[in-house]
């Protein structure tokens, strides 16, 4: 995105319960932030158009729930990233929130059977958060075994490789 686009993206804002945002957005050094940019700029647009009469374009967007194999690989990348992101040195408090997120979510999956299973999975092989390297290969690791199950390349699991494709790629396709 262009830094005049983000810059009037974040002059648009309102200040009210969004200068913590434009705050967020100037400190950002992480990839997704850029999509986080053009995110607000999306719900500005459409806030825009919610103001004025309707109009007759049809939406893209699916109404359809996802499916086990989309779920699949949007969960993983949101993973991935967490953990690319997870601190050098967690306190013990976001050590026990990043446990119980795990946890939770081994719960609350919405694949049943992709549910049990990493609960068996992190009962076996603990999940680790002791530090951002620690979970990035822990992850990796269940990553891997999902992925063995179902017939799937089995990543290399080293956190050099790991933060040059979760965190920030020297690829020159992927600089915004």
């Amino acid at each position: 995105m262009p830094i005049d686009d983000f810059e009037r993206i974040k002059k648009s804002l309102p200040s009210k319960g969004f200068s913590n945002a434009k705050n967020i957005l100037d400190d950002c050094d992480r990839p997704a932030c850029e999509d986080t940019a053009s995110a607000l700029s999306a719900a500005l647009k459409h806030a825009s158009k919610q103001k004025s009469p309707k109009s007759n374009s049809t939406s893209t967007i699916s109404n359809c729930p996802p499916t086990k194999n989309a779920l699949g690989t949007n969960s993983w990348s949101l993973l991935h990233s967490m953990a690319a992101w997870y601190p050098e040195r967690p306190t013990p408090s976001e050590q026990t929130m990043m446990q119980q997120f795990f946890t939770s979510l081994a719960r609350f999956y919405p694949c049943t059977w992709c549910a049990q299973d990493f609960q068996q999975s992190i009962q076996e092989k603990p999940i680790q958060t002791a530090s951002r390297e620690d979970l990035c290969i822990w992850l990796c690791e269940q990553h891997n075994i999902v992925n063995k199950k179902l017939g799937k390349p089995i990543f290399k699991c080293d956190i050099k490789g790991l933060d040059e494709r979760w965190r920030k790629s020297s690829d020159p396709k992927c600089q915004p």
